[in-house]
């Protein structure tokens, strides 16, 4: 059977693609979920990870990789962040952090660019890191990190640690911290360690996020970085839908949601329903100084077909690192502060 229209048919575009974001303010701070970008190639051995024993993720191959970080770039560079708080990064001692701030200095200038130097952390495949423009912000102390050791709540095994640097700002001598988080995903269960999904809809390890949650919304109650300023900016990919039980605890203990309010608040899509997964919180003295918030939809809208990967005999010429869509699965969550 065929379907013929009688007339032309008249389209209507719902849902654009968005410009470049504008959240106001002095500093600029985006939290971004880079989709697996890894600088070992996965080609399919077992020498990833701390200990060199886990699987790979990521590029396939030196063409995928160039692609990825190309976009990468393209997006950290076009949220106009001063700061960028990233996830899904290889966790290797810097690599993949020197790789993409090289790329980034590549297109701004030498030195615009740089990057908290961690180190490996922990045991996972992946971990946070943080870059930021060395002429808007600079790093006050040592970065902190929330694990197990420092809340037993904070199931690390699980969850990647969180990491939190201070800042001043360059122009007027202000200090705020950034703490990135991610915490575990609904991927796989936590049934062995007492938290199986109950089927309430929230899905695996509930409570292992509510924990993580709780314990994270204490740590930066007591200035971890040692400010000696209350204001922090909580970014990260939580894996927790807006109205689930571990934002909720974010919200009771008194960290302000900025994306609470906004209309259109989603950053991931899954089996074509969407839904927010990344999230800025500011704590109460912060939050008078926020500017604007938005999430900025460039990748959950997007088709995988537009991202980096060849796989599946992927036509190479539909992708363009110009445009920073699709660069990840997640969208960026962009804090604008005076």
């Amino acid at each position: 059977w065929r379907v013929m229209p009688t007339i032309d048919p008249q389209f209507e575009s719902t849902n654009p693609r968005p410009g470049t974001p504008n959240v106001g303010g002095s500093v600029q701070v985006g939290g971004f979920n880079v989709l697996n970008f890894f600088t070992t190639l996965d080609t399919g051995a077992d020498n990833c990870g701390p200990a060199g024993n886990d699987g790979c993720r990521g590029a396939d191959n030196a063409t995928e990789y160039d692609r990825q970080i190309d976009k990468t770039v393209t997006a950290l560079l076009d949220s106009g962040a001063d700061i960028l708080g990233l996830t899904e990064l290889e966790n290797n001692a810097d690599a993949s952090l020197a790789a993409l701030v090289n790329a980034l200095n590549a297109r701004e200038g030498a030195g615009a660019f740089a990057y908290i130097d961690t180190g490996i952390i922990h045991t996972d495949v992946i971990k946070a890191g943080i870059i930021y423009r060395t002429a808007i912000v600079t790093p006050v102390g040592s970065f902190a990190l929330l694990d197990r050791s420092v809340d037993s709540r904070y199931n690390d095994d699980r969850n990647r640690p969180t990491l939190a640097q201070a800042f001043d700002v360059t122009a007027n001598g202000a200090r705020f911290s950034v703490a990135v988080s991610h915490l575990k995903s609904k991927g796989s269960s936590c049934e062995v360690d007492g938290d199986p999904n109950t089927g309430d809809g929230q899905g695996n390890c509930n409570l292992t996020r509510v924990n993580a949650a709780a314990a994270l919304a204490d740590w930066i109650a007591t200035d971890p970085t040692g400010s000696g300023d209350p204001d922090y900016l909580l970014v990260g990919d939580m894996n927790a839908y807006f109205l689930e039980d571990p934002i909720e605890v974010f919200r009771s203990a008194g960290l302000v949601d900025l994306l609470a309010g906004q209309a259109n608040s989603y950053s991931y899509t899954f089996d074509g329903q969407s839904g927010t997964f990344d999230y800025a919180f500011a704590t109460s003295s912060l939050a008078p100084q926020v500017a604007g918030t938005v999430e900025w939809h460039i990748n959950a809208d997007e088709a995988p077909i537009r991202d980096y990967n060849l796989d599946f005999g992927r036509d190479p010429s539909l992708f363009d690192g110009t445009t920073p869509y699709r660069a990840s699965d997640h969208d960026p969550t962009l804090v604008g502060l005076d």
